[in-house]
């Protein structure tokens, strides 16, 4: 990999978000190396702090609840703003799976019809459009050269020979869970949204790690869950779906309760005259996770307020750009492409296949992931150049006591 590619950004060497590393004390910890917030990002202070002040009023107040839905309609509003969307536009959710479900089965789907994926997309996202075979719906996955996407990411022409007349929606993830591949949304979507192609991205890995606008990338629609950039606990995620999309969809979501509906009456006795809401409203529950949506409050007012999510990218490609040179000159490369703006700014996939890694990093206190295409290192806003150099010396020191690499 040519790391001097002028995709990367210049190594920033004040790394200047070490100020933060303090609010989270599972990386701050002296002996041990965090590097796994792709998996799980363990929770910051302030988080922490917003959960226990919801724990307090709930064990104290007899009536939080309205405090509560202000901080939900608060993190929303904020989202939005990341998102560059309205916040109409977007739902809270269980999670990614139910996002993903809500739309897929919202699509108005033909006998033949057909969708297009990536072979090695997020099981989630597979299964969801599997379970629409019973409707008639056609699975078209595109193979995958090897297992890392070493030919780069996906973009419009990875699709071209799978789509024909047929076609009713591309599913994607922005970032590729396994191997950091960020995909050309917006050139997919450039090409294919025209042609009546719905275009479902699930940028989970990418959400709270690097801007995103939704609307520039005219998506159709985008789901996501909270817990991984976001830093929230489980439980709580996002559906965006674009206002002019919502007409072509089936106007009774696939889960209804009184939060999809616009016209409840005042005594909530319900009435068989039902009037579902005009925007993504439609979509949403009205018992939500508000300790969840609390959380996330908190911790977007520290990502997108007091760090700023470009200075969080910048700080994420300079570490990246590091350890990419330092496992180079160890012999150690990178799955993936070899252009960084091909490649999410926080993971990093590195061939080490064979199994004695798991347990040589489990014993230098190294929290990592392994999968089918190495060690995944994934980055958190607390990273340092430390914990780039811990990383690369227990590398350096598996393969002086004979751990090769494949």
């Amino acid at each position: 990999m040519d790391a001097t590619n002028e995709v990367f950004a210049s190594p920033d060497t004040s790394f200047a978000l070490q100020g933060f590393r303090a609010l989270v004390p599972v990386a701050a910890e002296e002996n041990r190396t965090y590097l796994n917030a792709s998996f799980q990002l363990p929770m910051n202070l302030k988080v922490h702090s917003a959960i226990n002040k919801f724990l307090i009023d709930a064990t104290i107040n007899p009536n939080p609840k309205a405090d509560w839905q202000a901080s939900a309609v608060q993190a929303q509003a904020r989202l939005a703003e990341y998102l560059n969307v309205a916040p109409t536009s977007l739902a809270f959710t269980r999670d990614t799976t139910e996002g993903l479900n809500l739309f897929q089965r919202s699509l108005k789907l033909q006998p033949g019809s057909n969708v297009v994926l990536l072979e090695d997309e997020h099981p989630n996202h597979l299964y969801g459009w599997f379970a629409l075979a019973d409707q008639g719906l056609e699975v078209r996955r595109v193979k995958v050269e090897g297992n890392d996407a070493s030919s780069g990411c996906a973009n419009a022409q990875t699709f071209a020979a799978y789509v024909d007349a047929k076609t009713v929606a591309i599913g994607i993830s922005s970032v590729m869970f396994h191997n950091g591949q960020l995909n050309d949304v917006r050139d997919i979507c450039a090409v294919y949204r025209p042609r009546g192609i719905h275009v479902l991205v699930d940028i989970t890995q990418h959400v709270g790690v690097a801007p995103i606008d939704l609307t520039a990338w005219h998506v159709s629609a985008a789901a996501f869950s909270c817990h991984k950039g976001l830093g929230t606990p489980t439980g709580l995620g996002c559906l965006y779906i674009d206002p002019a999309v919502l007409g072509e969809l089936h106007t009774t979501p696939p889960i209804v309760g009184a939060g999809a509906v616009s016209n409840v009456p005042g005594t909530l006795v319900a009435d068989p005259n039902v009037t579902y809401w005009p925007t993504t409203k439609r979509y949403e529950h009205l018992n939500v996770s508000l300790l969840t949506a609390t959380a996330l409050d908190a911790s977007l007012s520290l990502i997108t307020g007091e760090i700023r999510i470009v200075r969080l990218e910048k700080h994420f490609r300079s570490l990246g750009r590091e350890l990419i040179l330092r496992c180079q000159s160890l012999g150690v490369s990178v799955a993936g492409s070899n252009i960084a703006s091909q490649r999410a700014p926080h993971i990093y996939v590195l061939r080490l296949l064979h199994p004695d890694w798991q347990s040589h990093f489990r014993e230098s206190n190294i929290y990592v992931s392994h999968n089918r295409c190495g060690v995944r290192v994934s980055l958190g806003f607390y990273n340092n150049l430390d914990d780039i150099n811990s990383l690369v010396g227990c590398i350096e020191a598996g393969l002086a006591k004979g751990i090769v690499a494949a």
